[in-house]
C-alpha cells in the first residue's frame, strides 16, 4: 500500500521521509481552537512513541508540539492517527465514522474519550491528546473488567431504545439495517473460498465448521430476527481492553470509534467478552460474571431485564451472527502458517461456542 500524501505538501508538518497527513497549518488551526488562542504558533515539533500501543489496523504517531501564545508557552503531547481499516463496499469509511462520533456525537457520550485537537473532514486523520501512562490491558484485574463493563452498560443505556434517531447519522454502522445485504453478501463469498483447495485444510476439512457456516446462512434471516427484536442503542463496535485506557486513578477512557453502529447491545458485550479473551486468556474473572454483572446494572438502570431463558436464546444468536458477519470472510484469508498458531485460541474463542449454539437453536 502506498503512503498517504500530506493534504498541504507545502507546508509539510515536519521534514521526514514518512510523509505526515496533517500539515503545519492544519495543526496550527487545530490548536487556537482547541486553545482559543488565535495567536497561537508553533514552535517546535518533535515525534515521538507511543506508549501501550496495541496491535491496529491503520497508523498512529506520537508528537510533541511546543506553542507560544497570550498565555505563554505550551506543549501538547498529540497522537496522529490515520484510520486505515478498510471497509466493505456500500458502508461507511471508518475514519469518517470515527471523526463523526467525536464532533458530533463527543458531547453526548456517557463515557471520557479522548480531546479531539483536529480532523479531516473526510476522516482521513485526526489528532487526539495522547493518554498518559496507565495500567496496561494485560494486567487488568478483576475491578478493572467489572468498571469497563459499568461504562459499557453506561453508554448503552444512554442510547437505548434511539435507534430510529441514530439513523439520522448516515455515518454510523448498522449492520443489521442498511448494511445487511452488503455484509450477507461478503459472508457467503467468503464461505465459498472456504470450500476451495487455497483454503487451508484444518477449515476445509473442519465438516462441522463448513456445515454449521452453511446452516448459518441458510437460517440468516431467522438469526438477525431475534436480534432486531431487541432495542437498538449505539454500539461501541470495538470494546476490548486493548481500547479502553485505565489511568491511574483508575478511571476510564475509551478511545477507537472506527466501528461505531447501532443495533442491540448484546453485540458489543460478546465482542468485549470474545476480545478479551482471545488476547488475555485466562483472564482475572470468568466471563459469566461480567455477563451476570452487565445485566445486573442494565436492569438496574430501568433499561432492560431479561428473562434467563431469553438471555441464554439471543447470546445464542447474537454468536452465530457475529461468527458469520465479523469472521467468515477472513477465516479464507489467513495463510496456513498463522492459521496453525492462532487455531486453539480460534476454537476456544469462536469456533466451539459457535457450534454449541448452532446444536441449541438450529438443529
Amino acid at each position: 500500500m502506498s503512503e498517504p500524501t500530506p493534504t498541504n505538501t507545502s507546508h509539510a508538518l515536519i521534514e521526514d521521509p514518512r510523509p505526515w497527513a496533517i500539515s503545519r497549518s492544519e495543526l496550527t488551526a487545530g490548536l487556537r481552537r482547541h486553545t482559543g488562542d488565535p495567536s497561537l504558533r508553533i514552535t517546535k515539533l518533535e515525534e515521538r512513541e507511543i506508549t501501550q500501543r496495541r496491535p491496529a489496523i491503520g497508523r498512529l504517531r506520537g508528537l510533541v508540539a511546543t506553542t507560544q501564545g497570550v498565555t505563554g508557552e505550551h506543549t501538547f503531547d498529540l497522537v496522529i492517527k490515520e484510520p486505515q481499516g478498510s471497509t466493505r463496499a456500500g458502508t461507511a469509511g471508518v475514519g469518517l465514522r470515527e471523526v463523526s462520533v467525536y464532533l458530533v456525537l463527543g458531547d453526548h457520550l456517557p463515557v471520557r474519550i479522548p480531546t479531539l485537537i483536529a480532523a479531516h473532514p473526510q476522516g482521513d486523520w485526526l489528532v487526539v491528546n495522547h493518554l498518559a501512562d496507565g495500567r496496561r490491558p494485560e494486567q487488568w484485574q478483576k475491578a478493572d473488567y467489572l468498571l469497563a463493563t459499568e461504562q459499557l452498560v453506561i453508554l448503552h443505556d444512554r442510547f437505548w431504545g434511539l435507534g430510529q434517531d441514530l439513523a439520522n447519522y448516515p455515518w454510523l454502522a448498522r449492520p443489521l439495517d442498511a448494511d445487511f445485504d452488503v455484509l450477507i453478501q461478503a459472508v457467503r463469498k467468503g464461505a465459498e473460498k472456504l470450500s476451495q483447495k487455497e483454503t487451508p485444510a484444518t477449515l476445509r476439512e473442519d465438516k462441522d465448521l463448513i456445515d454449521g457456516i452453511s446452516k448459518i446462512i441458510k437460517n440468516i434471516d431467522e438469526i438477525t430476527t431475534h436480534l432486531r427484536n431487541l432495542p437498538a442503542t449505539l454500539l461501541h463496535g470495538d470494546y476490548w481492553p486493548g481500547n479502553i485506557h485505565v489511568h491511574p486513578n483508575g478511571s476510564l477512557t475509551v478511545f477507537d470509534w472506527e466501528q461505531a453502529a447501532i443495533g442491540p447491545s448484546i453485540l458489543d458485550l460478546l465482542a468485549f467478552i470474545q476480545s478479551s479473551t482471545w488476547w488475555f486468556a485466562p483472564l482475572p474473572i470468568d466471563p459469566n460474571e461480567i455477563i451476570v454483572h452487565y445485566r445486573q446494572r442494565l436492569a438496574q438502570s430501568g433499561a432492560y431485564t431479561w428473562k434467563d431463558k431469553d438471555w441464554d436464546s439471543v447470546w445464542d444468536y447474537a454468536l452465530m451472527w457475529t461468527f458469520v458477519s465479523g469472521w467468515v470472510d477472513l477465516l479464507a484469508k489467513i495463510p496456513e502458517s498463522l492459521l496453525s498458531a492462532r487455531l486453539p485460541g480460534l476454537e476456544n474463542v469462536l469456533f466451539n461456542p459457535m457450534k454449541a449454539a448452532i446444536k441449541r437453536r438450529l438443529s
